[in-house]
């Protein structure tokens, strides 16, 4: 009996050894996998190959990326360890309907309160989004929130349904720990392409100024002074992405239209129209289309 005894408790702390080991090896994994991610740069492209980081380097069978877009979840990206064919269709299905975050949804409280949920979809019926659930046939999955300036910008979702696993603890530590390194790396790299397109309007503001002053001092030595040509000025004053938008703007286009056209978030168009008015010092979007119209006026033959 006692040597008995004595073969559990070896058994127990190996069980428990092995615990440790595998939280361990499982959390460096998933850090390797964000300084892989750290020296993507563009955030478009840490987001794009985020699901294929985690997936590579954790014991998940499938990981989801989602971006959360004016309280609506947008699939961005999947991973799949067997099945890649089925999770890319699976993708296009999630991506073909919308999926709303409201009550009573898990994905919901994930995104409002900011933690980790192990969802077991028998036990949790409607409160796990049926779109999801549908396109991707799993019975249990971890969520975690990718948290930006205090806001959950994305979802991040992975299961181990193919091989059977119960997800536990360690799965849920493992999805917390990437998810906010992932939230970081996304976040510097949003910093740095804030600061650089920053830049270059800065430099493009510079070379216009520099050309006003250099025109000025030609019109002040000159004994009939020339009108500058209103177009080449308004087409000096803006970058090519902005004189794009104001085109748009000028025939009557909305912003969500002109995102939709650009291929670009709504609230990029707004960011355009705003630089747009301080550039023209124009006092509305009315008066930018005006000045507008009367430079390509002048400028028509």
């Amino acid at each position: 009996m006692r040597r008995i005894l004595g073969e559990l408790l070896a058994l127990e702390r190996e069980i428990v050894e092995l615990g440790y080991v595998r939280r361990a090896d499982s959390l460096e994994r998933a850090r390797d996998a964000v300084r892989r991610l750290g020296e993507v740069g563009s955030p478009q492209g840490i987001l794009g190959r985020a699901a294929d980081e985690l997936g590579a380097s954790s014991q998940f069978d499938r990981v989801l990326i989602s971006e959360v877009d004016d309280r609506v979840l947008r699939p961005s990206a999947i991973w799949s360890r067997d099945a890649a064919e089925a999770a890319a269709a699976a993708l296009q299905q999630l991506r073909s309907s919308s999926i709303v975050l409201e009550y009573p949804l898990i994905e919901d409280e994930v995104a409002t309160r900011q933690r980790v949920e192990i969802v077991s979809v028998q036990d949790s019926r409607a409160r796990a989004a049926p779109g999801l659930r549908s396109a991707l046939g799993w019975r249990s999955y971890v969520v975690a929130p990718l948290v930006v300036h205090g806001k959950a910008v994305g979802l991040l979702h992975a299961d181990a349904t193919a091989s059977g696993r119960e997800l536990d603890a360690v799965d849920a530590e493992v999805a917390a720990s990437f998810a906010e390194g992932l939230s970081g790396v996304f976040e510097r790299a949003v910093l740095r392409e804030t600061l650089s397109q920053h830049r270059r309007e800065l430099q493009t503001a510079v070379q216009w100024m520099s050309g006003r002053l250099g025109q000025l001092t030609a019109e002040a030595s000159d004994a009939v002074p020339a009108a500058p040509a209103p177009d080449l000025v308004v087409a000096d004053m803006l970058t090519a992405r902005e004189l794009e938008v104001l085109r748009l703007l000028a025939r009557g286009q909305t912003n969500l239209a002109i995102a939709n056209a650009l291929v670009v978030r709504e609230g990029t168009v707004k960011y355009h129209v705003k630089n747009i008015l301080r550039k023209l010092g124009a006092t509305s979007r009315a008066d930018a289309v005006s000045r507008y119209v009367r430079a390509m006026g002048a400028s028509s033959p």
